[in-house]
């Protein structure tokens, strides 16, 4: 992945978190809050722009006002779970990968989700919802591993693959690493459009166009990195 990538990425990924709402968001380091939450260090987009290339600790404390719907909550939970499995992996690359590029990306991602997780569960706690959903009502989510035996979601890995993940290491561990960010990504990103089609939450959908496109640029970028490896 180069280093242009890394900086649109970033880029966009800073105008998917802070361009959801008219409102400002509370903005710090390298990203941005989701929601209609007042600037609190008087932090504008331009500016947070500018502070892309920092690592940092974010707050985002975020609401969806607004009418909402089943679809709405069942993309939360769903993005939750995707974000929360998405930090499990980013933990894996320091002592299995090979290639630094791999590693960076880890490290990138793992910033990204835990603040994304942050926006994410800010929505259900306004709309007063669980943050997982109840074992057989999934909201249309894909259940099944390969083998049939897992519950996953689009794009998800089945525990089987995780232990995989965790016992590879080396050049195997930078491409099965890629390949499951790839597939990750994917489902996010059919699991947005779903989002557009079917939910109410203005705030959301918004958030779940932005999100998609901005995922379908790391796909790319993602598939671009496989290819070297």
């Amino acid at each position: 992945m180069t280093h242009l990538s890394d900086r649109s990425r970033k880029s966009r990924r800073l105008l998917v978190l802070a361009g959801v709402s008219a409102g400002a968001v509370l903005l710090s380091a390298c990203g941005g809050g989701m929601g209609g939450m007042d600037m609190g260090d008087g932090t504008s987009g331009s500016q947070s722009a500018s502070m892309a290339g920092q690592e940092g600790a974010m707050a985002m404390p975020t609401s969806a006002p607004g009418a909402f719907n089943d679809a709405d909550v069942a993309y939360a939970q769903g993005m939750i779970a995707h974000c929360s499995q998405l930090v499990e992996m980013s933990g894996l690359p320091l002592a299995r990968a090979s290639n630094q590029e791999v590693k960076d990306l880890a490290s990138r991602t793992r910033t990204d989700e835990e603040a994304e997780l942050a926006a994410v569960r800010g929505w259900l706690r306004y709309w007063n919802r669980p943050e997982s959903a109840d074992e057989g009502d999934m909201g249309g989510m894909d259940m099944g591993g390969d083998d049939g035996s897992d519950m996953t979601m689009s794009g998800s890995m089945s525990d089987a693959d995780m232990e995989k993940l965790k016992a590879a290491k080396g050049g195997a561990f930078d491409r099965a690493f890629v390949k499951a960010m790839i597939e990750h990504r994917n489902g996010e990103i059919e699991m947005s459009r779903d989002e557009q089609k079917n939910g109410r939450n203005a705030t959301v959908k918004q958030q779940a166009e932005m999100m998609a496109t901005m995922q379908e640029d790391e796909v790319n970028s993602l598939t671009t990195l496989l290819a070297k490896l």
